[in-house]
């Protein structure tokens, strides 16, 4: 018998598997739709937009209610993002600036992040990328669907279910008769390429708005020094202003006729096109962030006192 080594009859160990490299700032590169995980209400909503800028980055966003703006600083470290924003509030009587403070890390395509307050509040958060929505020409329209009977508020309940009912229906229009502490109004039915037609009747200095597929606000607001605004009537909100100041005095009745398809809109207030654009992302307020997803018309009713009559969406097949 040959005694054969005992190292001869070891297989070789394999070895370590090489780590994936951390993510580089080209990976975060694009619009990402940002879910809030943890929250008590239903302001979940958010959006970040990241953009290389020679060598470093740039961002801005919008979180939950805000208005969109740019952040004040974007980088990379150690495969993370950070975005750091900064904004003013008022302490002791005296404007501060404060900053909120954004990190994630992409994992498996997706965004998983923790945003920090100057309180010391902190959310966890979800990001997907937000889709192209690329259209292929005009779309193939369905029957027009009547949101608002004139008579019940069927169809139709409050974004917050334990928040106040402080919506109506007044003499046939769908009205908001108590504003304080009122939940915006959201359609069962959702849609995602769409023409919608609605009627508004706004108080004196009072604001509302109309949100389609429950992420994109276009406003209604009775302020006459925001005619060209992206805050102002007709604007999509913090995002798009009115090319034109197209609205009537407080306590007349206004006509939206609305297209959107895929990224593009058209805005028409009392027959005068106002809006005609490509929305890059969501508005303040979103119910839903996902953007490829259809969403609910949701009708904004904790801002002033404003009627509704004759919603009209027609969706396209």
């Amino acid at each position: 018998l040959v005694a054969i080594p005992l190292a001869a009859c070891t297989s070789a160990p394999e070895p370590e598997p090489t780590p994936p490299p951390a993510p580089g700032a080209d990976d975060y590169v694009g619009s990402w739709n940002i879910r809030l995980t943890d929250t008590d209400d239903t302001f979940a909503g958010a959006q970040i937009d990241v953009e290389k800028e020679g060598d470093g980055l740039v961002a801005g966003l919008v979180w939950r209610w805000a208005s969109y703006g740019p952040a004040a600083k974007a980088w990379v470290e150690d495969g993370t993002l950070h975005v750091v924003r900064a904004r003013t509030v008022e302490k002791d009587d005296e404007a501060v600036v404060v900053e909120d403070v954004f990190e994630a890390r992409l994992v498996d395509g997706k965004l998983e992040g923790t945003a920090r307050y100057p309180d010391g509040t902190v959310h966890h958060f979800e990001g997907r990328p937000a889709p192209e929505l690329a259209t292929t020409g005009e779309p193939e329209w369905g029957e027009p669907v009547t949101l608002f009977d004139g008579k019940t508020l069927d169809g139709w309940s409050l974004r917050d279910p334990e928040a106040k009912m402080g919506w109506a229906v007044v003499d046939g229009e769908l009205a908001v008769v108590e504003p304080e502490d009122n939940a915006d109004l959201v359609s069962d039915a959702v849609f995602q390429d769409m023409k919608l037609h609605l009627e508004f009747n706004v108080e004196p200095h009072s604001n509302s708005g109309v949100y389609l597929r429950g992420r994109y606000e276009i406003q209604i607001l009775d302020d006459p020094e925001m005619v060209d605004d992206s805050h102002g009537c007709g604007g999509l909100y913090s995002r798009i202003a009115p090319s034109q100041d197209a609205t009537k005095p407080a306590g007349e009745w206004n006509t939206y006729d609305i297209t959107f398809v895929g990224r593009d809109l058209t805005v028409v207030l009392n027959d005068k096109e106002i809006i005609s654009g490509t929305v890059e992302g969501i508005t303040g307020g979103a119910i839903n962030p996902f953007e490829g997803e259809p969403g609910p018309l949701m009708l904004q009713g904790d801002h002033g006192k404003v009627r509704f009559r004759n919603i009209v969406v027609t969706p396209a097949l």
